[in-house]
């Protein structure tokens, strides 16, 4: 039941900074995260698109640096070839705040 209640703060917080990220370009839609595997499953409807693109995080890590929550991807893949080449430009290995009234919640359940 922890594991789950970490997993849902997470999400919730994870799913924020994504929305935050990619409010340009769409919407997340599905978030599944993995605390044991450290690993996540989105997908996100992009704008102009008829299909969701799947993207799977092959790992992911959550770090405090000043009192600020961060995660930082691995092994980002997704559904569409093209989209790989640029999620290992501009995912892989780079880190996203948390925002503050998740990490709130973080403090309670890692």
């Amino acid at each position: 039941m922890l594991k789950k209640m970490k997993d849902a703060a997470l999400s919730k917080g994870a799913k924020l900074a994504i929305n935050n990220q990619i409010k340009e370009y769409g919407k997340m839609i599905k978030l599944n995260l993995n605390s044991e595997q450290k690993s996540i499953e989105i997908e996100v409807m992009l704008d102009g698109e008829h299909e969701p693109l799947a993207v799977h995080v092959k790992n992911y890590e959550m770090t405090e640096e000043n009192g600020k929550h961060f995660l930082k991807v691995h092994g980002v893949t997704t559904s569409r070839a093209w989209i790989n080449t640029v999620a290992s430009s501009y995912l892989e290995g780079k880190t996203f705040e948390i925002p503050a009234e998740y990490a709130k919640m973080l403090k309670v359940v890692i």
